[in-house]
């Protein structure tokens, strides 16, 4: 059976010169890769954060109808959740450079858009 060393000699590791400097373009993780694709869409496409409004008051405005609809106020449990979402995307617009908070803060926004839609189905099937 044979050792291999763990460090060069000399004591020199070549591991850590492997490393790529910032912004040399390559991905060194899935948090960087999760930035790069969240950076790249949201900076992309200037009239995304327009869209993403409407579709959070279409969401909202289905839940006030579906108050009225069912006489009932379960439908209204998702609001509070898809006023994080709301808080989160205006949070999203006021970020400008720094790509770690434009990135948690759109992670919260499709968490609570999702658990918010989800709690949608829930709520319909439970007055149903």
């Amino acid at each position: 059976m044979t050792t291999v060393p763990l460090t060069a000699p000399g004591g020199e590791n070549d591991a850590l010169e492997a490393v790529p400097a910032e912004g040399s373009g390559e991905v060194r993780g899935i948090s960087d890769l999760a930035q790069r694709i969240v950076t790249a869409t949201y900076l992309g496409h200037p009239k995304l954060h327009r869209s993403l409004v409407v579709v959070l008051a279409v969401l909202a405005v289905t839940c006030l109808i579906a108050t009225g609809t069912r006489l009932s106020f379960l439908p209204l449990l998702p609001i509070p959740l898809l006023a994080i979402a709301a808080f989160a995307l205006r949070r999203i617009r006021s970020t400008k450079d720094d790509h770690r908070q434009l990135l948690a803060w759109s992670a919260l926004f499709i968490l609570a858009t999702l658990l918010g839609f989800w709690l949608m189905s829930v709520v319909a099937r439970w007055v149903d």
